[in-house]
């Protein structure tokens, strides 16, 4: 668990848009990622909406090693409960697979990419290739699939947890008290997602407030 202080200020998950808006307003999880969370990501790709793999998905190949990282975002109230996990656990999880970048799914992908970003009844003008590498994104991506040693990480950002109330909550535990039901539920739930990305070989990682 590793913390970014861009999530203290988020107050949405993707923000409002317009028709004329370029990128993803700052005060959006969103907007935390592609300017704070993933900034060192020589490419960026929106993927949200439609056959969705992530939120997001970032490249970086640096000295011979490549790193792919799926961003599933989610905001919400701090809490200490299970509830606001589910839905990005499950998202992360029955993604897993994409990671290796299936070649029969990436024509189609790589055309998604090349598009506008269309919110839920609103167009707008950001690219959902926010950032790439190199002008050929289809090699960038052939590479990143066929690297023998790649790190892959699915990663669950949200606003809605705090690494220092958990910290606490340990504490508490050590100390005697109770935890609370729904904490329990959080921790084996975190414990079955880093499980799951074990077992193929990526690492489950959750981004959240200090």
């Amino acid at each position: 668990m590793t913390t970014d202080a861009s999530l203290v200020g988020v107050t949405s998950e993707k923000g409002i848009f317009t028709a004329a808006q370029t990128g993803f307003e700052p005060t959006s999880s969103f907007g935390a990622i592609v300017d704070h969370i993933a900034a060192r990501d020589a490419t960026l790709l929106c993927d949200d909406l439609g056959d969705e793999w992530a939120d997001f998905i970032g490249i970086t190949e640096d000295g011979g090693l490549t790193q792919i990282s799926f961003y599933h975002a989610k905001h919400g109230v701090l809490s200490l409960g299970a509830s606001p996990f589910h839905v990005s656990v499950n998202q992360a999880t029955k993604n897993l697979g994409n990671m290796m970048f299936p070649d029969e799914r990436m024509q189609a992908k790589l055309e998604l990419w090349g598009t506008l970003y269309n919110a839920a009844g609103q167009a707008t003008q950001i690219q959902r290739t926010i950032r790439s590498g190199e002008m050929d994104l289809a090699a960038i991506l052939r590479r990143a699939r066929t690297a023998a040693d790649a790190r892959r990480r699915a990663v669950i950002v949200t606003s809605s947890l705090s690494r220092q109330a958990v910290a606490d909550a340990f504490l508490a535990i050590q100390n005697g008290q109770r935890p609370a039901p729904s904490f329990v539920q959080l921790y084996w739930l975190l414990q079955s997602f880093f499980g799951a990305c074990s077992e193929i070989g990526a690492i489950g990682m959750v981004v959240c407030q200090p």
